[in-house]
């Protein structure tokens, strides 16, 4: 409705600019002008709020795109660190089996070594008993101190 008005406006002020032209009233003239300027004032004031609106819309949509593509980047590098970390924790776990494994047959074979060595043994022969008392006791510690540094 105010296209209308506006036009009408334009149409009011031609129409006193041209009757005051032709009659001589520079007064109606300038009146016609006037009400002219103003209608193409109020047209310039409600392009500009259309601009200013399309304007601040595209603003508003790419800042809504640019939000968007941050979470799904975010998303991403959340999947791949939490992808790499399991990988890591995999890889830790084999390493820890499989020392635990390599301590579990070092006992063994210690624990065969030793009663092979006392079976060995003369009543007399203190000292090769004592070493592989000390060989097991060792073997013992060693597998605890892996297991307790596993198990951290």
């Amino acid at each position: 409705m105010a296209d209308l008005e506006n036009t009408a406006d334009k149409i009011k002020g031609a129409t006193k600019e041209a009757a005051g032209s032709v009659t001589g009233d520079d007064s109606l003239k300038s009146e016609g002008q006037a009400e002219q300027a103003k209608a193409n004032a109020k047209d310039s004031v409600k392009d500009a709020a259309e601009v200013a609106k399309t304007k601040a819309t595209e603003a508003g949509d790419s800042a809504k795109a640019a939000a968007t593509d941050a979470a799904h980047k975010a998303s991403e590098v959340t999947a791949s660190v939490k992808e790499k970390t399991n990988e890591a924790l995999t890889q830790g776990r084999a390493a820890a089996t499989e020392a635990r494994t390599t301590v579990e047959d070092k006992v063994a074979e210690l624990r065969r070594a030793t009663f092979d060595s006392l079976s060995e043994l003369d009543e007399g022969d203190t000292r090769k008993a004592g070493a592989a008392v000390a060989a097991v006791v060792a073997a013992i510690v060693l597998f605890f101190v892996v297991r307790a540094v596993r198990n951290r």
